[in-house]
């Protein structure tokens, strides 16, 4: 699970990224890694007026190892800002991001440089090790951020695989990757879900990057191979490697047993659940399968 969404936060953003700091370099050579090589069944356009430059039909952009294709690709060239303009907060900024993270300076640059970049039908971003699939796809560069939306929105890895109905998201300047809509997260055996789901990251002395926590928000399931897990909330804890969930947390086992209780506690390392009972005057409860009659309702202490 420590992988998960990682890679989307290389794939589309990484890609434009590198396209702007080579936007005001000679024409591109090839796709070596000092430049861009873009290629289109259609045409490669250039819109003076609005500041505009299309490639279409079956349009590619390769910079080493990494390729984005689409039915277009558009980049736009941005007008220099007035002196002292900030950019206003993007919309659906992750949930509690400060406004002063959400809202970052355009800076007085003049013209010249690319703001923004999409890929529109039959997006997919690649690399070597990560495949990122959509309808739609968008990095603003002045905020830093950057959404593929559509449907059958996908990350893929040889180990991982994330799914939403809504959008997968990039916040660079904060360092957060959010799968929304129904976003389902899958790596072997281990499977969670829920209606959003939001993974933040943290700098490294090697000067890498790692994920810090993994958040789930509405409807959560969490799948072992032995217990299904529901709840209002769970993170993820990579250090110990259990996700804890809470909010009207419910657990399945295989025989049919149904624990419900404050919070419940999920163990990837050994695939078993339990329930922790944090509030007084209150019980975990069990639904017990007594195949020789009526289902009964069993009270079980709490888990030390």
């Amino acid at each position: 699970m420590r992988l998960l969404l990682y890679a989307f936060c290389i794939g589309l953003a990484a890609f434009v990224a590198r396209g702007a700091e080579a936007a005001d370099k000679p024409p591109p050579k090839g796709p070596g890694t000092g430049h861009i090589e873009v290629t289109a069944d259609d045409s490669l356009e250039w819109y003076q007026d609005k500041r505009l430059y299309v490639a279409r039909g079956n349009a590619k952009a390769v910079r080493g190892d990494l390729t984005v294709e689409a039915d277009v690709l558009t980049a736009h060239e941005r007008e220099a800002p007035p002196k002292g303009a900030k950019a206003n907060a993007p919309e659906n900024a992750p949930e509690n991001a400060p406004a002063s993270e959400a809202a970052t300076p355009t800076g007085d640059s003049g013209t010249g440089d690319i703001d923004k970049m999409t890929a529109e039908g039959h997006v997919h971003v690649s690399t070597p090790k990560s495949n990122i699939y959509g309808q739609h796809g968008v990095y603003d560069l002045v905020q830093h951020v950057t959404y593929v939306t559509g449907d059958d929105l996908k990350y893929q890895t040889e180990e991982e695989t994330v799914t939403a109905k809504q959008s997968l998201e990039y916040w660079e300047n904060k360092k957060i990757a959010v799968a929304r809509g129904n976003a389902v997260a899958v790596h072997g055996d281990r499977h969670v879900e829920g209606d959003v789901l939001t993974a933040k990251f943290r700098d490294l002395p090697n000067g890498k990057s790692e994920i810090h926590t993994m958040r789930a928000d509405g409807h959560v399931v969490v799948i072992t191979h032995n217990d299904i897990s529901r709840g209002d909330r769970a993170v993820y804890d990579l250090n110990r490697n259990i996700a804890i969930i809470t909010g009207h947390v419910r657990i399945t086992r295989p025989d049919g047993m149904q624990l419900s209780g404050d919070v419940g506690e999920v163990d990837f390392a050994t695939n078993q659940s339990r329930l922790l009972n944090q509030g007084k005057g209150t019980r975990v409860r069990a639904l017990l399968t007594d195949k020789s009659g009526p289902k009964k309702a069993a009270a079980v202490p709490a888990a030390p």
